[in-house]
C-alpha cells in the first residue's frame, strides 16, 4: 500500500516491514542514517500547505516508519533490514559516485567529436559500458 503526503513524495507502507538481507554493517549503517532523518520526518506538516489527506496519511505513514525503526535494532542482530530502508545502500553510493567520475572523465574524452550524430551514438555506447546498475 503506497501513501502519498501533502510534499508529494510516496512511501511504500508494506516494505516498511518487509525483511532485506544486507549484513550486519550495512543494516546498522542503515538504521542510524534512518534514525537521523526521523526529526525531518516529524515536521513535514509544517513545512508544506496541509490537507485532510495529506495528514491523515503524515500520520499513518509516520506512526509506522516510527514503529519500523523501533524493530530496526533486533533485526541488525540478524544482518537483516526493512527493504524500505535497504533499497540504496551505501555500496549504492559508492558506485553512483564513481559513475559520475567516469562520466565526467567520457564527456572529455568526447568533447573533441564535432558530428552531434556521431557525438550520440558514441555517447551511449561508453554510458553503456560504464552504467553501474
Amino acid at each position: 500500500m503506497r501513501l502519498q503526503l501533502d510534499n508529494r513524495k510516496t512511501y511504500d507502507v508494506n516494505a516498511m516491514f518487509r525483511p532485506s538481507k544486507v549484513g550486519r554493517a550495512t543494516a546498522w549503517g542503515i538504521f542510524s542514517q534512518n534514525l537521523s532523518a526521523w526529526p525531518k520526518g516529524l515536521v513535514i506538516p509544517f513545512e508544506f500547505q496541509v490537507t485532510r489527506s495529506g495528514l491523515r496519511n503524515w500520520f499513518i505513514v509516520f506512526s509506522l516508519h516510527t514503529l519500523s525503526l523501533l524493530l530496526l535494532p533486533l533485526l541488525c542482530l540478524f544482518g537483516y533490514s526493512t527493504r524500505a530502508y535497504a533499497f540504496f545502500t551505501k555500496e549504492d553510493d559508492i558506485k553512483l559516485q564513481r559513475y559520475r567520475i567516469e562520466l565526467q572523465q567520457v564527456y572529455a574524452k568526447l568533447s573533441h567529436i564535432e558530428d552531434q550524430d556521431e557525438y550520440q551514438s558514441r555517447l551511449k555506447e561508453e554510458i553503456a559500458k560504464i552504467k553501474p546498475f
